[in-house]
C-alpha cells in the first residue's frame, strides 16, 4: 500500500499472534486504520475475509474444518456490529486449531467474548498500539515529500493522538499550503465530526444514540447523573452498549466521559434530532443533579445554558445564605457581578452576599455600597423582611474582611440582646474559613493575644454563644493557640487543644477542630516528632473524609506539603505545588494558606523570585484587610527571598520581626528554622525576647538542617568517597561494615562521616541523611 506508515508496536504484536497461532484482537476508535493496517499486513498471503456489518454471511462462509498442518487466516472486521445470532460462530472459529483468527472492532473485548479470552487467550492490540508516533508521522510527510517544522510536526504530534484518519487529513492540508497549528486543528476537527455524525452514528441502534444525545450537555457524567439527564433507569446497560459498540467513552472512577470529537458531533446532532427545547431540558435536569450534590458552578452554567433565570436567582441566594468557608462566592461571581441591581436590591440575601462578596475581591467602596443599601432596607422593610435584614447587617459587622476586627468583639457583645429582644437569628460564621487557625481564620484576632487568657475567662463563654456551633470548643482552641504562638507551656497548650477538639466532636465543627490539630501538627514538629505530626494530620484527614466535610481538604493536603518539606520530601511537595492555586491567573483571597504554603516550595526550589512576587501580593492584602498574622509570615518570607535574591531585606524583616516581638508571637519566626537563621543572626536585637526567638530558630535548623534549602544549592566540597560513604549509612550499614565494602580503614570512615555532618549541619546520621536526600547528593 503507498504510502502506508506500519504502527510499530501493532506489527509486533500481530506477527506474535500468528507465530503463536492465537486469536489476535484489535480494537480502536474510528480513524486508527484498523483493516489497512490488517490488509497491508496480510497483503501477500490468502486469507478469508468478512464484515460484521454484512449480515448476509453465515457458517457456510467459514472454512470447513480440517486436520492439516496448515492454519487458515480469517478476518472478522467491525465485530461490534455483529448480531447476536451470529455470536456462536465467532466463539467456535476461536477455538479451532487449524484456523488463526483476526478480530477487528471498535470497542475493546466484549463481554459474550470473555469466556474465549479468558480460556483460549487472545493478543490484544489497542488502540495505544495503533497510534502513530512522532517518528512514524515524520516518515509519512516525508513519504509525501512534505516540508514542515519541528515546531510544526511537534503540535501534529500532540493534536493528532496518533489517529490516522487526522494526520492524513492533515498532510492534504499542509499540500494546499496550510501549516500545522489551531486553524488547521479546527478545520480537520470539525471534518471528522461530521463524518463520524454522517457515516458512523448512522450505524448505531437509535435508543443508544439517543442516550448519548442527552447525555452530550455534559462533559462528564455518572451513572445517577445520566439517570436524571435522560429520565432512562436502564442508563447503565445504554453505557454497557456503549462500551461494547466503540471505543469512544472512557471511565474512570465511576466518572464516563466522550471522546471530545464525537462529544461535538453528538451536540450538533442533537440540536437537529432532539430540538432546542428537548436539549434545554436535558441541560436542567444536569443543573439539578449538580446543585443536589453541591456542584454549584456546574449547576448555574447547566441553568445558565438551559435559560433557567429563576433557578439561577433561587441557587445564588441559597449560596448567599451561607458563609464564604462553607459557599462558592469565588465560584460564582460572575453570576453575582451580573446580576440586575435592582433585582438584588429586593433580597436582603443578595445584598449581603454581595456585600460580602466585593469585601473578598478586595474592594471595600463597593462592599460598604452593599452595606448601605442593605442598611436602607433594613430601616423601611416589615416583619421577616426586617429580622432578615438586621441579621445580615449584624453578620457582616462582625464579618466583613475589610474591616478587620477592631470592633468585633464590641458587636459580638450586643449580639446576644438583638437576639433576645428582636428575635433576630444570626446566620452561622466560619470563625476559620477552613484554614488551622482561629487566631488568622475569617478575621484576624491578633489583638486579642495580648489580653487572651483575660478574655477566654470574661467574654469566651459569650462569643460561644453568638456563634453557636461554630462556637464549640473555641474558646480552648483560640487560647491554646495564642499560648503557642508565643511559646507557652507545651503541657498547658496540649491540654487546651485536646478538650477544645473534644467539645468540638460534641455538636460542633470541624472546621474549629481542625485549628486543633493544626497547632497539634505544629507542636510534634517542633519538638521534632514528624511521625506523629503526619499521624495526628492523617486521622484527622480520614475523619473530615467520613464526615463529607470536603471543604477542609484543600488546607488539609497544603499541611501535609509543609510537612513534605520539613521531611525534605521533595517529590510530594512538587505533586503537590502542582495542584496549588495559581496567584498569577487571579489572587483569591481565601487561598493565603495555600499561598503561604506555595511560598516555602517556592523557596525551597530556589524560585526566589516567585516567592518574592507572591509575599509581596500577601503584604498588600494584610495591610487593606488588616491581616496581622499574614503581614508577620509574609514579611519573613519576603524577607528570606529578598536576602537570597541579594536585593534590600532590612526593612521588611525588621517590620515583621518589630510586629511580632510587640505581641511575644515567635512561633511564626523560629518554625522557619535555617531558612531565616542568616537573616536573624544578621539583625540581632537587645533582650530576652529576641534571645529565645534565635535559640529555638537554632534548634529547629538543627532538627531540620535542608528545611527550605534550595534544592540547587547543594554544599560543595563532597568528594566521590564522601558521598559513598553517605549513600552506604542510608542504606543501614555501619562505620565499620562500610570500612570493609570501601576498603577503607574504620577512622578514615568515621573522619568522612563527621565532616559530612558538619558541611551538612546536621547534628546526627539521621539529619546527614535527610539533607543530602534534600540537596540531591545521595
Amino acid at each position: 500500500m503507498e504510502h502506508y506508515i506500519t504502527p510499530i508496536s501493532a506489527q509486533r504484536k500481530l506477527k506474535a499472534a500468528k507465530t503463536l497461532g492465537q486469536t489476535a484482537y484489535l480494537y480502536a476508535a474510528t480513524g486508527y486504520g484498523k483493516t489497512s493496517f490488517v490488509e497491508n499486513h496480510l497483503a501477500a498471503r490468502k486469507y478469508i475475509y468478512l464484515n460484521c456489518s454484512d449480515r448476509r454471511w453465515n457458517e457456510e462462509a467459514l472454512p470447513r474444518e480440517t486436520k492439516t498442518d496448515g492454519r487458515r487466516t480469517v478476518v472478522i472486521d467491525d465485530l461490534h456490529l455483529l448480531d447476536e445470532d451470529r455470536r456462536k460462530l465467532v466463539k467456535d472459529l476461536a477455538a479451532r486449531p487449524d484456523v488463526w483468527l483476526i478480530l477487528v472492532s471498535r470497542s475493546p473485548v466484549p463481554s459474550w467474548l470473555m469466556p474465549e479470552y479468558v480460556n483460549i487467550g487472545f493478543i490484544v492490540i489497542s488502540e495505544k498500539d495503533m497510534r502513530l508516533g512522532k517518528k512514524e508521522i515524520r516518515g509519512y510527510l516525508d513519504s509525501l515529500g512534505l516540508s514542515y517544522t519541528e515546531e510544526g510536526l511537534q503540535y501534529l504530534t500532540d493534536t493528532a493522538e496518533g489517529n490516522g484518519y487526522i494526520v492524513r487529513h492533515a498532510a492534504l492540508k499542509m499540500a494546499e499550503g496550510l501549516e500545522p497549528g489551531e486553524r488547521m486543528r479546527k478545520e480537520i476537527h470539525d471534518a471528522f465530526a461530521r463524518y463520524l455524525e454522517e457515516y458512523i452514528m448512522v450505524q448505531w441502534d437509535s435508543e443508544l444514540l439517543e442516550f448519548l444525545m442527552q447525555v452530550s450537555v455534559v462533559e462528564e457524567f455518572t451513572l445517577p447523573l445520566a439517570e436524571l439527564i435522560t429520565a432512562n433507569r436502564l442508563a447503565s446497560v445504554m453505557v454497557h452498549k456503549a462500551l461494547e459498540t466503540g471505543n469512544f467513552l472512557f471511565q474512570e472512577d465511576g466518572v464516563y466521559r466522550l471522546r471530545e470529537v464525537l462529544l461535538h458531533a453528538l451536540r450538533e446532532r442533537a440540536v437537529q434530532a432532539l430540538g432546542e427545547e428537548q436539549v434545554k431540558t436535558c441541560r436542567k435536569n444536569a443543573g439539578v443533579w449538580y446543585e443536589m450534590n453541591g456542584q454549584i458552578a456546574l449547576a448555574l452554567e447547566m441553568y445558565e445554558q438551559s435559560g433557567s433565570q429563576g433557578q439561577i436567582r433561587e441557587l445564588l441566594v441559597r449560596n448567599a445564605r451561607v458563609n464564604p468557608g462553607v459557599g462558592h462566592y469565588y465560584e460564582l461571581r460572575r453570576y453575582y457581578l451580573n446580576m440586575d441591581e435592582e433585582e438584588a436590591a429586593k433580597s436582603p440575601v443578595l445584598m449581603a452576599g454581595l456585600s460580602m462578596l466585593h469585601s473578598m475581591l478586595m474592594d471595600p467602596e463597593k462592599s460598604e455600597y452593599w452595606y448601605d443599601k442593605l442598611s436602607e432596607f433594613a430601616k423601611t422593610a416589615q416583619g421577616g423582611a426586617k429580622r432578615e435584614a438586621q441579621s445580615r447587617l449584624c453578620y457582616l459587622d462582625i464579618s466583613l474582611p475589610h474591616r478587620g476586627s477592631r470592633d468585633v468583639l464590641k458587636i459580638m457583645l450586643r449580639a446576644p440582646a438583638m437576639l433576645l429582644d428582636q428575635g433576630v437569628q444570626l446566620p452561622e460564621f466560619s470563625v476559620t474559613s477552613n484554614v488551622p487557625s482561629t487566631m488568622n481564620g475569617g478575621k484576624d484576632f491578633c489583638r486579642w493575644s495580648r489580653s487572651d487568657r483575660a478574655l477566654a475567662r470574661t467574654v469566651g463563654p459569650l462569643v460561644e454563644r453568638v456563634l453557636g456551633r461554630y462556637g464549640k470548643g473555641l474558646t480552648k482552641i483560640a487560647l491554646g493557640e495564642s499560648l503557642y504562638e508565643k511559646g507557652g507551656d507545651s503541657f498547658e497548650v496540649l491540654t487546651l487543644l485536646s478538650r477544645g477538639q473534644v467539645e468540638t466532636e460534641c455538636g460542633g465543627r470541624q472546621e474549629i477542630a481542625f485549628s486543633a490539630v493544626g497547632q497539634r501538627v505544629r507542636m510534634m514538629v517542633m519538638q521534632g516528632d514528624l511521625m506523629n505530626a503526619r499521624s495526628i494530620l492523617g486521622s484527622f484527614r480520614e475523619a473530615v473524609e467520613r464526615e463529607r466535610t470536603f471543604q477542609l481538604l484543600p488546607n488539609i493536603r497544603a499541611m501535609e506539603c509543609r510537612l513534605a518539606l520539613y521531611g525534605g520530601d521533595s517529590e510530594a511537595a512538587d505533586r503537590w505545588l502542582k495542584t496549588a492555586p495559581d496567584e498569577e491567573r487571579e489572587f483569591i483571597t481565601m487561598e493565603r494558606y495555600r499561598y503561604l504554603t506555595k511560598i516555602r516550595c517556592y523557596l525551597y526550589n530556589g524560585s526566589d523570585m516567585q516567592a518574592l512576587a507572591l509575599s509581596e501580593k500577601l503584604l498588600e492584602y494584610a495591610a487593606q484587610c488588616q491581616r496581622t498574622m499574614v503581614g508577620i509570615e509574609a514579611g519573613l518570607l519576603s524577607a528570606i527571598a529578598r536576602h537570597r535574591l541579594g536585593a534590600g531585606w532590612e526593612p521588611t524583616f525588621d517590620a515583621a520581626l518589630t510586629e511580632a516581638e510587640s505581641y511575644g508571637f515567635i512561633r511564626k519566626i523560629t518554625e522557619l528554622g535555617p531558612a531565616v537563621l542568616p537573616v536573624l543572626r544578621a539583625r540581632p536585637r537587645d533582650g530576652p525576647w529576641y534571645k529565645r526567638v534565635l535559640e529555638e530558630t537554632k534548634q529547629t535548623a538543627r532538627r531540620y538542617p535542608s528545611y527550605l534549602t534550595p534544592k540547587t544549592a547543594a554544599p560543595r566540597g563532597f568528594s566521590k568517597t564522601a558521598v559513598s560513604v553517605l549513600r552506604l549509612q542510608s542504606e543501614g550499614f555501619t562505620a565499620t561494615q562500610i570500612a570493609q565494602r570501601l576498603n577503607m580503614k574504620p577512622d578514615n570512615v568515621r573522619y568522612h562521616i563527621k565532616e559530612n555532618y558538619r558541611k551538612l549541619g546536621a547534628s546526627g546520621k539521621v539529619d546527614a541523611i535527610a539533607a543530602a536526600r534534600s540537596l540531591g547528593i545521595i
